[in-house]
């Protein structure tokens, strides 16, 4: 996790075969898909006052799992900034 103000970088491992970033922008109320330097890519967002995931990629079979990844990733991540009060420093958790 890198952080900038109300901003917190993650970096997450997909399948063991790709990474993830996403951003929790406390200040916005929202995490979203980025690149790796934390730029958000303007692809996904999820609201973290009510989990809703908004996505402007195009639906395909491959991108609905991209989208259901970050569905489930955004989604564990919000739960433990609700739960902890703050922005976790570091997230261990695996999805079978």
């Amino acid at each position: 996790m890198t952080s900038e103000a109300s901003s917190h970088l993650y970096r997450a491992t997909v399948d063991g075969t790709r990474e993830t970033f996403l951003i929790l922008d406390e200040e916005s109320g929202a995490v979203r898909l980025t690149d790796p330097q934390g730029n958000p890519t303007g692809t996904m967002r999820m609201n973290l006052s009510d989990g809703k995931v908004d996505s402007t990629v195009e639906k395909t079979p491959e991108s609905q799992s991209e989208v259901d990844d970050f569905s489930l990733m955004a989604a564990h991540l919000a739960a433990q900034w609700k739960r902890q009060g703050r922005a976790p420093e570091e997230i261990r958790k695996f999805f079978a």
